[in-house]
């Protein structure tokens, strides 16, 4: 990146908006850009820089990135105020249609540990936000895990690995029809990411897919550009009040989420600044921002707290890993990893040696990266995925996937752990999947006939979080609900009432 020409381009793009704002009608649309204001001093980094980006990409976008972002949004909105991320407080919002934090704030809350109920601790994300804030919101890359977390976003860090295109697209989204700018993105075949491949959702996706350039370089260009965020898929559009846009190039399945909306939040998971945008990303952008005002006070309904728990798309995945053929998969990865980590170990010792000074990251690489990686035998691979089933099943991964399959519909996740999956035996015996809202039928029908009514009651405050002890009072209820309710996995594991309806 030539720093010198782009400040020398912003500062003809700022001096220029005036004269185009004059050109075209702008939007009411009152925007707030939240991120580092080049006129204080840069923060001191700790472990990294803000951003999760290097020191030399930081100091490189330092000055650059809210000129820009300044100057993209006043060409399209006549109100637009930028503050420094260190300063913003929750009430600076209050007046404005929109937020858009490119960096996290400054904390309102610290992390912190405690002990929950069975002594075990707890580690508490810090807090940026009120949970009840309800202000539209654009969050920046990896801004989204890092502010969203505490309050129960979706928007969550599954990889920092996204890079400059956009692939599995909704063109026919709101953001690519205007309402400032309409957009039909140029589409270009190009290699599959071979993380795709590594997942079930992989399964019939073509070598080349169709997909869009969002940023003039990517990290993998190695230019320094800050890399992206993608969040996880699994069971995000679950409830109405999510969507899904685009996945983009990364090292996940084609569901992770690099364009999506929770409630009133919306990722922008791309991390480039409009200085290297490219121009169509640029109009679907300012879309977006113009798009988000409608969901004022539209905060999410299902929240999701622990991004670690296991969903039924983890199940299916751990069922299909166990075969001969993921376990090839897994040993080739494997060497291959080892391989590249011997190399580069070779090459920072051999440049250290040579007496030329390790950036930053190469000295810290250097404390882990010499390591090799144990292979598993076939045995370890096949009990460490069926976990506490290979008591049951040992190696027989036939016998183990086909108890999987058959019980689908009765996997219980518990949304409290750390990845752990069980078949409800209750939900088993009454032969209906507790994703179904028959199941809550057949059990007021129990109820109704005092049939197995303990069986029945556990299974209904289990899935609703209610605590109704009549019938007449579980039926009453699901009548009047019914049509809004829909089955979260990730807020509880259970059924939700649709509240925007």
């Amino acid at each position: 990146m030539n720093i010198k020409f782009n400040i020398l381009l912003l500062a003809l793009l700022v001096c220029a908006v005036p004269l185009y704002a004059q050109q075209r009608s702008q939007s009411p649309v009152k925007v707030l850009f939240v991120g580092y204001d080049p006129a204080k001093p840069m923060p001191e980094a700790k472990r990294s820089y803000p951003g999760m980006m290097t020191e030399k990409e930081f100091k490189a976008e330092y000055p650059l990135r809210m000129p820009a972002f300044k100057a993209l949004l006043g060409q399209y909105f006549a109100e637009v105020k930028a503050v420094d991320c260190r300063d913003w407080k929750p009430a600076d919002s209050e007046p404005y249609d929109v937020t858009i934090f490119d960096f996290a704030t400054t904390p309102l809350e610290p992390a912190k540990q405690e002990k929950d109920e069975k002594g075990n601790m707890k580690y508490i994300s810090a807090r940026y936000l009120p949970d009840n804030f309800s202000k539209p919101v654009i969050f920046m890359a990896s801004t989204a895990d890092e502010m969203g977390r505490r309050i129960g976003l979706k928007l969550d860090w599954l990889c920092l690995c996204l890079d400059a295109d956009a692939h599995h697209l909704n063109a026919n989204h709101a953001i690519f029809k205007g309402p400032l700018e309409k957009v039909v993105p140029t589409l270009q075949n190009k290699k599959t990411p071979d993380g795709v491949f590594h997942y079930t959702t992989g399964v019939g996706i073509p070598k080349e897919i169709p997909m869009w350039r969002v940023q003039k370089e990517g990290y993998l260009d190695g230019t320094g550009a800050r890399i992206g965020l993608v969040s996880r898929g699994n069971r995000f559009t679950e409830s109405p009040d999510a969507e899904m846009i685009s996945s983009g190039v990364c090292q996940k399945d084609v569901g992770a989420v690099a364009l999506g909306r929770h409630g009133n939040f919306f990722l922008w998971g791309f991390g480039a600044s409009p200085a290297d945008m490219t121009e169509e990303a640029k109009k679907v952008f300012v879309n977006a921002v113009a798009y988000m005002k409608q969901f004022n006070g539209r905060t999410p309904i299902a929240k999701k707290y622990n991004d670690r728990m296991a969903t039924t798309n983890d199940v299916k995945e751990i069922i299909s890993h166990t075969s001969r053929e993921s376990y090839d998969e897994y040993v080739a990865q494997i060497k291959s990893f080892n391989e590249a980590n011997a190399k580069e170990n070779q090459r920072l010792t051999d440049k250290k040696a040579a007496g030329q000074q390790l950036t930053r990251e190469e000295e810290e690489s250097l404390q882990y990266i010499g390591g090799q990686q144990e292979i598993d035998s076939w045995d370890v691979f096949l009990k460490r995925a069926m976990g506490k089933y290979a008591a049951k099943f040992g190696t027989d991964a036939a016998a183990f996937q086909k108890y999987m399959n058959d019980n689908l519909g009765y996997i219980y996740c518990d949304p409290e752990a750390f990845f752990s999956y069980s078949i409800d035996e209750d939900v088993q015996q009454i032969g209906i999947s507790n994703h179904s809202l028959k199941l809550l039928d057949a059990c007021v029908a129990m109820l109704k006939k005092g049939e197995k009514s303990e069986l029945a009651l556990r299974v209904l405050k289990k899935y609703t979080g209610e605590n109704f002890a009549t019938a007449k009072q579980w039926g009453s209820w699901l009548s009047k609900n019914r049509s809004r309710l829909f089955f979260s996995e990730t807020n509880g594991y259970r059924f939700m009432i649709n509240t925007y309806s």
